[in-house]
């Protein structure tokens, strides 16, 4: 019968190595669990398992993107599911990964896991992928022997929020592109088109409307600051790709989004399924409740809901009920506070957040339909108005002139 050795944890401290006769890999992982210990390190006794060795490196990325994470969250589940152990599970996974980034983050969580560190400790050392969130759900996976568990936890968590922001970014990619394409032909139409109608235009012989006259001083304007408006939108574009100017625009977004109620209320409700999402996973794991909602507040996108809830939570630390906190310092919906207050007196907080998260879901579902239904003919009309008005303005000293000689 085959010979393996092992490393492998009798608690979240403790790590011991040794052999075992099994017929497979997956034996022996059976074996060891029967006996209370938790493989970290399977291997025949011929050889041990090392990460592959490194494929020619791409250009480095600058970032690690969350579909990278996402991918990863997947994959491990995956092997987890199928009793493949830690150590495995990411040679396998650091050799299937494209960004060459991240391929070396998993090289470093394989050389943590080999020395008898826990997957949690390893992926701890790396907050600025996994989040203290991730580290506490897998923390307490560990703790109870179902990390299997806590990774399909963590995989449910962040498709369903994958999946939401890509149905708002859905809802609003035709209305921006609609924008942008307006934009673009205005700026056209008054630096190129009217520029050259402008000396027909003042050869008639007659004083121009006062519309006509506005659109020849602002395609005057425009034309000598096109240079001023292009480094804007090319500074624009490459602040997308900035972490400092991303964060930046960011904040300049959410500005103008909370004047716009429709989109206000969308993003408030995204905003509010997200936290709410987190401290259901938190709280099902048996993280303590102040810990669960100091862990969530990260969540938050908006700077002053993230204040205000941080606020809250202090408040919560030094003895205030959780909803009453709540109602003081973050700038939350009525419903969601009076709903967090029902399930902080009947002791049913879990099952009230559930409810209060399949409530914003449906809100937001009903938003994107309003948006759909709403944002796109309201641009149509704004857009052909602006254009339709500058047309007209050229062509109305033109039906004067007609109209005259008739």
């Amino acid at each position: 019968m085959p010979r393996f050795v092992y490393k492998a944890k009798k608690n979240l401290t403790e790590v011991t190595e040794g052999s075992i006769d099994a017929e497979s890999q997956a034996d022996a992982v059976s074996k060891l669990s029967v006996l209370g210990l938790f493989p970290v390190h399977i291997a025949p006794e011929s050889g041990v398992a090392a990460m592959p060795s490194s494929r020619p490196r791409q250009a480095r990325p600058k970032r690690v993107t969350q579909t990278d994470v996402l991918l990863f969250v997947k994959k491990m589940t995956t092997l987890t599911r199928a009793r493949v152990e830690i150590l495995s599970g990411l040679a396998i996974i650091h050799e299937q990964t494209e960004n060459p980034v991240f391929r070396d983050v998993i090289q470093q969580l394989h050389a943590m896991a080999r020395e008898g560190k826990s997957f949690s400790e390893a992926l701890s050392r790396y907050p600025e992928y996994f989040s203290a969130l991730f580290v506490h759900i897998i923390r307490a996976g560990e703790a109870s022997g179902r990390l299997d568990a806590a990774l399909e936890q963590i995989n449910d968590f962040m498709s369903r929020d994958a999946a939401m922001r890509s149905r708002i970014r859905v809802a609003l990619a035709y209305p921006s592109l609609l924008g942008g394409v307006g934009f673009l032909s205005v700026f056209v139409l008054m630096n190129f088109v009217v520029p050259r109608l402008r000396p027909l235009l003042e050869g008639l012989g007659r004083e121009l409307p006062l519309t006509t006259r506005i659109v020849l001083q602002t395609s005057t304007l425009l034309n000598r600051s096109w240079p001023l408006v292009l480094l804007g939108v090319v500074g624009l574009v490459a602040a997308c790709f900035h972490p400092r100017g991303k964060a930046f625009l960011s904040l300049a977004l959410g500005q103008v989004v909370r004047r716009i109620p429709v989109l206000r209320q969308l993003m408030t409700s995204q905003q509010l399924v997200q936290f709410t999402r987190a401290l259901v996973l938190l709280l099902k794991s048996g993280v303590p409740a102040l810990t669960a909602f100091e862990l969530a507040v990260p969540t938050m996108e908006d700077p002053r809901l993230r204040e205000g809830l941080t606020k809250a939570c202090r408040a919560v630390a030094d003895g205030g009920g959780i909803a009453k906190s709540l109602n003081l310092y973050a700038q939350l919906p009525d419903f969601f506070v009076k709903m967090i207050a029902i399930g902080e007196e009947s002791g049913r907080l879990v099952e009230v957040l559930e409810e209060i998260l399949a409530s914003y879901s449906q809100q937001i579902e009903a938003d994107i339909a309003v948006v759909t239904a709403l944002l796109e003919p309201l641009l149509i009309l704004v857009i052909g108005v602006v254009l339709g008005g500058i047309v007209l303005s050229i062509l109305l000293p033109t039906f004067q002139i007609t109209q005259f000689v008739s």
